[in-house]
Formats: C-alpha cells, structure tokens, sequence
C-alpha cells in the first residue's frame, strides 16, 4: 500500500482521494460507479480504518455533493456515492491530469 501516506496534509488526501475515484472510473463497466470513503482509500492505495482518514475523505465526498458533482444514496444502511457518466467530475477524470485535483481542492477550500 502506500506508506507516504501524511494525514497532516490535505492536499495528500485529496490525491488519494482522487487516484481512487481515477481507478474506479478507469475500471467502470457502466455508467455509474458507486462507492464508500473505505472503498476510494483502498482504491487510492491506503488500506485503513482509521475514523479520522474516513472521515477527512467523507468531507471531501460530501463536499462535491454540495457542489452537484457526485450523488449521495443513503437507501441502504450505508451512505453510498455515486459517480455517472453525465457528471463533470467523471469527464474531469477521464481527461486526467492536474486539474481535476486542482478542481478537488477548490471545492474543499473553505
């Protein structure tokens, strides 16, 4: 996994962040991809539990439902996000490149 992995530093989980949700889209067989904060961290390369790291990526994932990018599901007993084809996020990722992560960043500046 990734042992740089600096939890001071925001800008590190929003990498991780978006490296996750970079290869949930790559490895989409549909049009949407759902997903949990523990399940964009093991994407992204971090394998943890730790409430503060879920909870910093929770914030990020809320923060872009704020903004329209992604969708939240809580029909099941765990709040699910989901990202579709017709989002910007989804074409921003398949683009690639540093502006999505620079998207990432002002959308959690506060």
């Amino acid at each position: 996994m990734n042992p740089r992995f600096d939890l001071s530093d925001f800008k590190s989980v929003l990498k991780v962040v978006y490296q996750g949700m970079q290869k949930m889209v790559s490895e989409a067989r549909g049009s949407c991809v759902s997903f949990t904060p523990r399940r964009v961290l093991m994407s992204g390369g971090v394998d943890t539990t730790k409430p503060v790291v879920l909870t910093l990526v929770r914030y990020v994932l809320e923060r872009l439902v704020g903004v329209g990018m992604l969708q939240r599901d809580d029909t099941r007993a765990r709040v699910r996000y989901v990202l579709c084809k017709n989002s910007l996020l989804w074409q921003r990722i398949k683009l690639g490149g540093g502006e999505t992560l620079k998207l990432l960043e002002e959308v959690t500046a506060e």
